[in-house]
C-alpha cells in the first residue's frame, strides 16, 4: 500500500513516542538497525530494541538485565533505530560505566500496539548482520507481529510446519484444535503478495503446500480466525 508523503509528514508531527521511552543516556556507541518491511503493524505503533542481558549499572557493579536501548514509531515506511551501546571506564581512577547493549548479545524486539495498549513479540528476519549487538549495522528484511505471543504456550504452539526449511513441499498443521471457528491460512511471498489461501477446521487440520514453480527464499504463512492471528516464517531451499 502506498502511503501519501503528506500524511507521513503530518504523522511525524502528530504522533509522539509514549511507550518505549526509558532509553539510556547517549554513550557515543551506536548500532543502527534498518527495518525494511513490517507485517501486522499500524501507523503509530512503536518498536523497541532490547538487550536481554545488557549493562544496566553505572557504578562499576557490572549489573546486567533486560534493557531498552532504542525505539521508534512505525510510519508505514522503512524505519531505522539506533541502539545505544554500553561503555566501561571502570579501569580508570574514579571510573564509571554507561548502560547499554553489550557486544555479541542477541538483539531482541518488542512491538507496542498503540490502539490496544498491548506489547507483542515480533518475529524478525535479518538479511545483514549476525543478529547480535556490535555489528556496524543490521538490516531486518521483515518484522512480523505475532499476536499469539501474548497467549499461553499451548495456544502459541498450535501450529506445526514441517520441515522448515523445506525443499519443494511443506506440511502445514493445526496441532491442537480447541477452537470453534475455522482458520484461514494465507501464504505470502516476501513482498507481501498473496499466493495461496486455504481453510482448516477440526475435521481438516492439515494440508501440504507443493512449492514447485516458486523460487527459493522466505515466505510468510498467516493463520487467522475471529479470535487469533499468527504469522510464521518458512524458508524454501532448492
Amino acid at each position: 500500500m502506498t502511503i501519501n508523503k503528506t500524511l507521513i509528514f503530518l504523522f511525524t508531527h502528530i504522533f509522539a513516542q509514549v511507550h518505549f521511552v526509558d532509553i539510556p543516556n547517549e554513550t557515543g556507541i551506536y548500532h543502527p538497525i534498518i527495518i525494511q518491511e513490517c507485517l501486522g503493524l499500524d501507523i503509530g505503533d512503536e518498536i523497541g530494541v532490547f538487550d536481554n542481558n545488557g549493562l544496566v549499572s553505572d557504578d562499576c557493579s557490572s549489573q546486567t538485565n533486560e534493557i531498552l536501548v532504542g525505539s521508534g514509531i512505525y510510519n508505514g515506511q522503512q524505519l531505522t533505530i539506533s541502539g545505544i551501546g554500553s561503555f566501561d571506564f571502570c579501569d580508570l581512577e574514579d571510573g564509571y560505566q554507561l548502560p547499554g547493549w553489550i557486544n555479541n548479545n542477541s538483539i531482541f524486539f518488542k512491538v507496542w500496539d498503540a490502539s490496544e495498549n498491548i506489547e507483542y513479540l515480533p518475529e524478525v528476519s535479518f538479511s545483514t548482520g549476525t543478529g547480535n549487538w556490535g555489528d556496524i549495522f543490521s538490516v531486518v528484511d521483515f518484522l512480523t507481529v505475532n499476536e499469539l505471543s501474548n497467549f499461553s504456550s499451548e495456544e502459541f504452539n498450535l501450529v506445526n510446519l514441517y520441515p522448515n526449511p523445506f525443499n519443494n513441499s511443506i506440511k502445514i498443521s493445526i496441532t491442537n484444535f480447541n477452537f470453534t471457528s475455522e482458520f484461514k491460512i494465507t501464504i505470502y511471498n516476501i513482498l507481501g503478495e498473496e499466493i495461496l489461501v486455504k481453510f482448516l477446521n477440526s475435521s481438516n487440520t492439515s494440508f501440504t503446500w507443493n512449492a514447485d514453480g516458486f523460487e527459493s527464499g522466505i515466505y510468510l504463512i498467516n493463520f487467522e480466525n475471529p479470535n487469533f492471528s499468527l504469522t510464521k516464517k518458512i524458508t524454501l531451499l532448492k
